[in-house]
């Protein structure tokens, strides 16, 4: 049997304004948590999977209340754990020894979305005997991570080495992969840390680790995926639904609840939840994720778009590279070309126009009226976040 901790502490700063009325671990990834899909994807490769702990310091009441009915479904005991203050990856970790202590234990980040195969790293685990072994992937610029080094064809860790600066060191460190962010643990690493501080389990017991041999990398290749920024945002739900369109074998994903008209052009990918309605003439797609109750109304045009549930797009209006909170209105006519994130329940009037430099994203507050008079004031202002 085995455990998992996932950290989802994290306020979303910067997915803000979309993140202040939904805790950024509760964002929905293709129409479902970004927790429960990391859950799931967990759950799916690790079948002896008896306990699962979600270590969070915001919002906790919102995502205990969630997965009190969603650990029903998942067939997984979850525990929701309030550290009350932060308390770093490695303090979590501590904080939950109780619920751990009694097995192997995969640790995640929640705002992470990874596609290896969890059943081979804990086989190697085993194989190697190893007291943590850490995910590993290769990438462009290690300047921005922890690096991982071993040599030769080993797996064990030899050397953490955390974001490699200068050109020396980045030429040096770049022939090694770095930590992806997804541990696998023996109860023994408990010992490394003590309760009650703040720890990074990266800094602080790592280090300690490499230095008795008893830490190995597991390396992989795919899908890595952070959603912390706007764009990582949208671009992590396109991938992660051209992933799931594969598994499934198809082009797009449709409720059968969704009513389509027979005039609309729908460009697939898509994900299209229950309830949706899309009217005549209307054209959705690439790259678009409808949630549950969207209505987009006679001629609109959707591409490049993730909107949360019960928005509401009215006739003719134009919308590209948007992220759309809960409750959103955009009236007829309205152009909106992000990149750009709106809070819920924004309400922009008819035939607003709304264009967003590349250097710039578009950020409104929930419960913000725009109109033409106040889209001019932004832009002679020189600003275009409300």
């Amino acid at each position: 049997m085995v455990n998992a901790i996932i950290l989802a502490g994290g306020y979303g700063t910067r997915l803000r304004p979309i993140t202040c009325s939904i805790p950024k671990p509760m964002l929905p990834v293709i129409n479902k948590p970004l927790l429960s899909f990391v859950i799931s994807r967990l759950l799916g490769d690790t079948p002896d999977l008896k306990r699962v702990v979600i270590a969070v310091n915001y919002r906790a009441h919102e995502i205990e209340a969630y997965f009190e009915q969603a650990q029903k479904e998942l067939g997984c005991e979850i525990h929701v754990v309030d550290e009350k203050k932060p308390m770093g990856t490695g303090g979590a970790l501590k904080y939950s020894q109780k619920l751990l202590e009694d097995d192997s234990t995969f640790m995640l980040n929640g705002d992470v979305v990874t596609y290896f195969s969890y059943k081979d790293m804990h086989a190697q685990h085993k194989r190697t005997k190893a007291l943590a072994t850490i995910s590993a992937i290769r990438v462009e610029d290690v300047s921005r991570y922890g690096v991982l080094v071993s040599e030769g064809g080993e797996t064990e860790i030899r050397e953490f080495y955390e974001k490699p600066r200068t050109t020396e060191l980045i030429k040096r460190y770049s022939r090694y992969p770095v930590n992806a962010g997804t541990y696998l643990l023996e109860p023994a690493i408990f010992d490394y840390m003590e309760p009650g501080q703040k720890l990074s389990i990266e800094k602080d017991v790592f280090p300690r680790v490499a230095g008795e041999g008893k830490a190995h990398k597991f390396e992989f290749s795919g899908i890595w995926k952070d959603f912390g920024l706007p764009d990582e945002y949208l671009a992590g739900n396109f991938i992660i639904l051209e992933e799931e369109l594969k598994r499934l074998g198809k082009d797009s994903i449709v409720d059968p609840s969704a009513s389509i008209d027979s005039s609309a052009r729908v460009i697939p990918p898509v994900c299209l939840d229950a309830g949706v309605k899309v009217g005549r003439d209307c054209t959705i797609g690439p790259r678009v994720v409808l949630g549950r109750n969207c209505e987009i109304g006679e001629g609109a045009s959707i591409q490049d778009s993730v909107f949360l549930e019960n928005c509401i797009v009215d006739a003719r209006a134009e919308i590209s590279q948007a992220i759309l909170g809960d409750g959103v209105k955009a009236g007829v006519g309205v152009h909106l070309a992000g990149p750009a994130v709106l809070g819920s329940n924004v309400y922009i009037e008819d035939q607003v126009t709304l264009k967003s430099s590349q250097a710039q994203t578009i950020k409104v507050c929930p419960w913000v009226t725009l109109t033409t008079e106040s889209v001019e004031h932004a832009k002679n202002d020189g600003a275009f976040v409300h």
